[in-house]
């Protein structure tokens, strides 16, 4: 039944990587089952568990499978003629070297949002080889930058293509009706009333499908006798809504309530467009207007837990006249802050609250003037509604950071005339800070030629260390965040750049090459620091790896028809 999409998901051969981005119920494992059992070339699967977030658990079961090893993985393919791979580069290379296409399948990618594992699958899609595809699922949309020129081609397949379609569900309904009267087509109105209650979600559909027929034919009747039932409430409660941050449910649950008809009231929180976005839960038409299942949309109504107030803050604050304790902010790769060892829990927040403290964040310790503050979160909005916005969003992010701190005593959150700003106490500290600082002292050190190469060593790879991934993933393509996101990646680049530089110079070539590498996963685009990585390959006696990396340094300048002149052949 779920041909069409498998050939859609097939469809693109040339994008390295597909997304699949849906509520629990909407047929994602299958829909993978079906696209392996199609595939033709050798296939790889990870699902991963809970807390596996390390790149190891991925690496080393895609290492198993290729290898043919390990219990159920199939006859044996051959070894390797290079080393055991424990890193990104060397799995790709080893995939490189297969004689067939790739798919790498990934299911409940969820489960790993904003890990390290994950930022491993993002770099696997960037530097693919050309006969590796990678296709993720999950409740909801990775954090991976799509806009980057090496994924724009990704396909992504949301509730509205796993939808079923009409023969999809008259096929659902006679194979699951409980009375055969769907079997028979003899019941056209309660069919119809089915359809439109779930819209074509395959979970919904069975669920509601199983009611008794003496409920009724209408839409309002059958939603009744499908929602009395409990399971059918701990399912929606568990496996779909149980995804969400608690403050989005809540704001999820406060909508659907203060919208009586079919479409959702957007508050300009902004919960809806993630719910959009990030979750799939609800749909933004062509119009602006939001809506969603009915079927989900009236067991939010019905809910009887009424909405509980936002949590307060953090209790970590001392006394007044005692210094704050030390806050520590992370900008790269996941948005974090943390006061000490104990992380802030964001989830009982609102979406707009979030984006405010990553803006200023980003800007820790800098005043930020509220005009800025107002185009970047606000930036279709009235100047009025814009700052009437702005003050609850402030008064929302002081009361979180500082509850019960007055508002001209706080000494987290900062005004400065028309300008605020996070202040960072003694002790803090923010990665893009420290980032810039180590970028900058490398630089100075590298100048200095071998006299500052032990400090330009040591200051640059510290700038890596640190830049761990995108800045600021949750705000993908905001105008605000892509300038500063393409600043940081070009100071990246060029710390491994230089890195790379003087590794070579102090006999360190493995060094080197690890920089080297650090850097294109950044950006793949860097013609000089390709061939660097292929220095530092030959000097370090392995010219199987100087090879492979020529290969794909050619590769990559296919993609921007530029021919690979001067490539040096090992």
């Amino acid at each position: 039944m779920r041909g069409r999409v498998v050939a859609h998901l097939a469809g693109e051969q040339a994008a390295p990587l597909a997304l699949v981005v849906a509520p629990a119920g909407y047929g994602k494992s299958i829909l993978l089952a079906q696209h392996a059992a199609a595939f033709t070339g050798q296939v790889l699967t990870w699902r991963p568990h809970r807390g596996a977030h390390e790149p190891a658990s991925l690496l080393n079961r895609v290492t198993r499978q290729l290898l043919g090893t390990g219990p159920g993985l199939g006859p044996e393919v051959g070894p390797w003629e290079s080393a055991e791979p424990t890193t990104v580069e060397s799995v790709l290379a080893a995939i490189e070297q297969r004689p067939n296409p790739v798919l790498l399948i990934v299911d409940d990618a969820h489960l790993i949002h904003g890990s390290p594992v994950e930022a491993a699958l993002e770099e696997m899609a960037l530097l693919a080889p050309a006969n590796l595809r990678i296709v993720l699922a999950g409740r909801r949309r990775p954090a991976i930058n799509l806009a980057r020129h090496e994924l724009s081609g990704a396909v992504v397949l949301t509730p509205l293509e796993l939808a079923l379609d009409a023969a999809e569900m008259r096929e659902v309904l006679r194979v699951s009706a409980p009375d055969g009267a769907e079997r028979a087509g003899g019941d056209a109105g309660r069919a119809e009333a089915l359809v439109r209650l779930t819209e074509g979600w395959p979970v919904a559909l069975r669920l509601c499908a199983q009611s008794p027929r003496r409920t009724g034919r209408s839409v309002a009747a059958l939603a009744d006798s499908t929602l009395a039932v409990a399971a059918v409430r701990g399912y929606l409660d568990r496996e779909v809504l149980g995804v969400l941050p608690a403050a989005l449910a809540r704001d999820f649950e406060r909508i659907c309530r203060a919208s009586p008809g079919r479409w959702l009231h957007d508050d300009g929180s902004g919960a809806l467009d993630e719910l959009d976005t990030a979750y799939g839960l609800v749909r933004r038409r062509a119009d602006g207007r939001y809506d969603c299942v009915p079927l989900l949309r009236e067991h939010v109504r019905r809910r009887a837990a009424p909405v509980p107030a936002v949590a307060p803050g953090p209790t970590l604050l001392p006394p007044d006249g005692g210094p704050p304790p030390a806050l520590h902010l992370r900008c790269f790769r996941r948005f974090e802050a943390a006061f000490g060892e104990q992380e802030l829990d964001w989830s009982v927040t609102r979406p707009r609250v979030r984006a405010l403290a990553r803006l200023l964040a980003v800007h820790a310790g800098q005043p930020v003037h509220r005009e800025r503050l107002m185009a970047a979160l606000w930036p279709e909005s009235p100047e009025r509604t814009a700052s009437r916005g702005l003050q609850v969003a402030l008064s929302a992010l002081r009361t979180f950071l500082e509850p019960g701190a007055d508002r001209g005593r706080t000494r987290l959150l900062i005004r400065s005339g028309e300008a605020y700003m996070i202040a960072l106490p003694p002790g803090g500290s923010c990665d893009v800070q420290r980032f810039e600082a180590a970028v900058t002292t490398g630089l100075r050190a590298a100048a200095h030629g071998a006299g500052g190469a032990e400090q330009a060593a040591e200051s640059l790879g510290l700038a890596l260390r640190l830049y761990t991934g995108e800045l600021l993933p949750e705000d993908g393509p905001a105008e605000w965040v892509v300038p500063l996101r393409e600043h940081y990646r070009s100071q990246a680049v060029r710390a491994a750049h230089t890195l790379a530089e003087v590794e070579l110079s102090r006999g360190r070539p493995a060094a080197a090459a690890a920089a080297a590498g650090a850097g294109l996963s950044v950006d793949p685009f860097q013609d000089a620091v390709w061939r660097l990585l292929v220095t530092a390959h030959r000097a370090a006696g392995d010219p199987a790896a100087a090879h492979q990396a020529s290969l794909r340094h050619a590769r990559v300048l296919a993609t921007l028809d530029v021919p690979p002149r001067g490539l040096t052949e090992v």
